[in-house]
């Protein structure tokens, strides 16, 4: 076995060179990494997160989304693929449905100021202004800074 045998058949490696290629803007290839990683380890929920993450970025929303299904049928606690879920499901204007994913990513991750952030500015949209008032008070109490104001702008003028 040689040096560079380490390497082969090593997801681990493949999922971080995916990563750091995904990080540089470079989709297409980070994708190619997550394949390779995929293929060795198929039921590695956070490499198969990576890469819905990238297919979403791609604009590969079918892909984006069986990835997450997949990821939450290897890991139903992954609050991360809950959340952008639900950011996807709002994107295609089914707000009231999103709620369910945001809902189920609080229950994984009651701490997290930006879904509660996310859920509030959501919940103004559908005229739902007391309990998206309690989401926003809830996000200020995790986060008294509002740190995570500049993220969320991003994330709903993205998708909500």
């Amino acid at each position: 076995m040689g040096f560079l045998d380490l390497f082969r058949n090593n997801a681990p490696y493949y999922n971080k060179k995916g990563i750091e290629l995904f990080n540089k803007g470079y989709y297409h290839e980070a994708i190619i990494f997550f394949n390779k990683a995929l293929k060795i380890h198929p039921d590695a929920d956070e490499t198969r997160y990576n890469r819905a993450i990238t297919f979403w970025k791609l604009g590969k929303y079918q892909e984006a989304i069986q990835d997450y299904d997949k990821v939450l049928d290897i890991n139903p606690y992954h609050s991360d693929a809950w959340f952008d879920l639900g950011l996807i499901v709002a994107s295609f204007g089914k707000k009231i449905d999103s709620l369910d994913f945001f809902n189920q990513a609080l229950i994984l991750n009651p701490d997290d100021a930006l879904i509660w952030y996310i859920k509030g500015f959501l919940l103004k949209n559908l005229e739902r202004p007391n309990d998206a008032l309690e989401c926003i008070k809830m996000a200020l109490k995790l986060d008294p800074e509002l740190e995570l104001h500049k993220k969320a702008k991003n994330i709903i003028k993205n998708s909500l």
